[in-house]
């Protein structure tokens, strides 16, 4: 028995090798199949909607140019005079004329534009066409369907793209896509249509060279989810797939996919709405045992592995953790226990092996944590000692140059009074502030340096505002509180509250108590300020009222922690309330 204590810790982790690569094996196969199948079900998912994204962008552009081309023949001078919009047209007398020179305006569309077959300009005096394809006998466009569905178009111009339909039109019989538009881009007239009508199977012959899939099909429905054109997927799985709520509530998105199970075959629908033709929706449907079919080896072959790993593993775990756990767990044990901060706890054991040395290592590691625990107190104390005095350091120096530029005028005026009150009020005001270099003050002292600060507001402010100082019966004025807390608050309802103040300002300032707290409320009638969630916030000014507070928060918790809160109150244009909420400090300032 005592061999075994005496055995390494190398020569164990050596005799439960076989069980550690089990274990390692399992769990690195399953993480890698588990890793590349994420990394290729992301990248199928990624590439397929991004082809389907690529080729509706390259729909959208193909669409866009037709569109621009009708637009380019609306501005076109033939075209403007034969609707009549050129002042010097005569609409009647010259329909043929108009015609004739309308033919070299088709030439020109269909050069710009040659996936436009046809197309027409229909105006209550006639319709205009190119010559050399015939014309339905006593055709009306405003009769037809398609004046239908222009008509139901709402907006300052009006347009539709119709769905794949055999020409009615021209004589030929036909499919074609159509484009129709208002035939005007202002208000003048509201009679004047086009009609451009594209080659069904050449617009499907373009989605499917940009798709570029071998097994892949696509569908481009319309918001009802009717065919623009004959679908590419199969008839009966495209009605089934029709009829699937995901698919229904694709067509009131903009794009994403989702997946699809019909005849035990998993898809995977990626869709896209376009932009040019707004209520049309590009479907891409992909199986999604292509998509992943190389994944399929893969998993198997990971399988066996983590199967044979594991029987090996079953064989050994039983002795292996017997044997190599025991000092692990009587180390753990006690990191449990200093977790839960009982640092009285040592680790101990029988073994002389390698993890022995390190559970006395630790031991020796308490040691000096706890040590070091009695420093860094010390140092904590020293630090907030330090960043109050930084705080209190931060109190903007504008008050002093303006009561210093108080005096000296009021020395010009010969005021030898006020400047002698002003002299004494401001002596008397530095000395309750700097406070021996102490950090607490006594409510007394804080209370007469926040009066001697507004008396010398009242003279630099004339007849700017009156305070009023509310103090309950009962407060120990002697008690102990951080200095410089009232007079910032009371410095914003001056500098801020009042700054489109001439006269009429009231500050009030109230103390109180309860049994925990002293409650300090200081309240003007001025601008009041947008308060945020937080009820404090810094801004960027030093000079700022939300950095005031943002300052006094932070003074007042490096003191007393999170039992200290400032509660801010505004009105815009009516009054400011700022309230702080200090625990109570029993005995006297000598005493701590």
């Amino acid at each position: 028995m005592k061999l075994i204590y005496r055995i390494s810790f190398q020569q164990r982790v050596w005799i439960g090798f076989i069980f550690v690569v089990t274990v390692v094996v399992a769990a690195t196969g399953l993480l890698s199949y588990r890793i590349a199948a994420n990394i290729s079900e992301s990248n199928a998912y990624k590439l397929s909607q991004d082809t389907l994204n690529k080729t509706s962008q390259a729909l959208d552009e193909k669409l866009g140019k037709v569109r621009t081309s009708i637009f380019s023949m609306i501005m076109n001078p033939d075209y403007q005079k034969a609707v009549g919009f050129n002042a010097n047209s005569i609409q009647d007398a010259n329909y043929y004329t108009y015609l004739s020179s309308m033919q070299d305006v088709y030439v020109q569309l269909r050069t710009i534009e040659p996936m436009i077959v046809s197309a027409l300009v229909a105006t209550p005096n006639g319709n205009y066409y190119q010559i050399t394809q015939a014309l339905k006998p006593k055709y009306s466009f405003y009769q037809s369907d398609l004046y239908q569905r222009i008509m139901a178009q709402k907006g300052k111009h009006r347009e539709v793209w119709v769905e794949g339909h055999e020409d009615a039109i021209f004589e030929g019989g036909k499919r074609f896509i159509t484009f129709v538009t208002e035939g005007i881009l202002n208000d003048v007239s509201r009679e004047v249509f086009v009609v451009a009508n594209i080659k069904e199977d050449e617009l499907k012959r373009f989605v499917y060279t940009n798709l570029n899939w071998r097994d892949g099909s696509y569908m481009l429905v319309n918001q009802q989810g009717l065919d623009v054109f004959q679908s590419d997927a199969d008839a009966n799985f495209s009605q089934k797939l029709k009829a699937d709520p995901h698919f229904i509530q694709a067509l009131q998105q903009q794009d994403g996919f989702f997946e699809y199970e019909a005849n035990r075959q998993h898809y995977m629908i990626n869709f896209t709405k376009l932009k040019v033709a707004g209520d049309w929706t590009l479907f891409s449907i992909l199986p999604k045992s292509q998509l992943f079919e190389q994944l399929e080896s893969l998993k198997w072959t990971i399988m066996t592995i983590i199967i044979s790993c594991l029987l090996i593993g079953f064989i050994f775990a039983r002795f292996m953790t017997r044997f190599l756990m025991k000092p692990l767990l009587n180390l753990q044990h006690v990191m449990l226990k200093v977790e839960n901060n009982d640092w009285s706890v040592r680790f101990q054991s029988d073994y002389v092996d390698e993890i022995t040395q390190v559970g006395f290592r630790f031991n020796r590691m308490l040691d000096e944590i706890n040590r070091l625990f009695q420093e860094v107190s010390v140092a904590e104390k020293e630090k907030h000692i330090s960043e109050m005095k930084a705080l209190q350091a931060q109190i903007a120096p504008h008050f002093l140059y303006n009561t210093l530029n108080t005096i000296y005028w009021k020395s010009q005026l010969e005021q030898s009074e006020a400047v002698q009150k002003m002299v004494l009020d401001l002596s008397k005001l530095f000395q309750l502030g700097l406070n021996k270099g102490g950090e607490l003050t006594t409510l007394k002292n804080e209370l007469q340096h926040m009066e001697h600060y507004l008396l010398i507001q009242q003279e630099c402010y004339e007849n700017l505002f009156d305070y009023f100082i509310e103090l309950d019966e009962g407060i120990d004025v002697q008690q102990p509180i951080v200095k410089i807390i009232i007079q910032p608050l009371v410095e914003n309802a001056i500098l801020h509250g009042f700054k489109n103040r001439h006269v009429g300002g009231e500050i009030k300032i109230a103390i109180k108590q309860s049994e925990r707290y002293l409650i300090l409320t200081v309240e003007d009638n001025g601008e009041g300020m947008v308060v945020g969630a937080s009820g404090v916030q810094r801004e960027q000014s030093a000079n700022s009222s939300g950095y005031a507070l943002f300052n006094i928060q932070r003074r007042l918790e490096l003191h007393y922690g999170s039992e200290a809160t400032v509660k801010v109150e505004s009105e815009i244009g009516a009054f400011t309330r700022i309230t702080l909420m200090i625990p109570r400090i029993g005995g006297n300032l000598d005493e701590i």
